[in-house]
């Protein structure tokens, strides 16, 4: 699920995790699974729950006002 575009973007644009140390940081996701790849390729550490699923809601739902290009 995790393709090379997607891990170079959020090897990118994150902070990196230094091993051994616990990161500031969380990415939230949609899908659990993609989140546990996401960490075991990559280190970043993912959440996906019920607060984190609601943002994304949130987010999708307002979108447009958010992005005034797509209007």
């Amino acid at each position: 699920m995790l393709t090379d575009e997607l891990r170079n973007f959020l090897e990118l644009n994150l902070p990196k995790v230094k091993e051994g140390k616990k990161a500031k940081f969380s990415l939230g996701v949609y899908e659990a699974k993609l989140g546990s790849q996401i960490l075991e390729i990559t280190g970043i550490p993912c959440q996906s729950s019920d607060f984190v699923l609601e943002i994304l809601r949130g987010i999708r739902l307002h979108f447009e006002r958010f992005i005034k290009a797509l209007k």
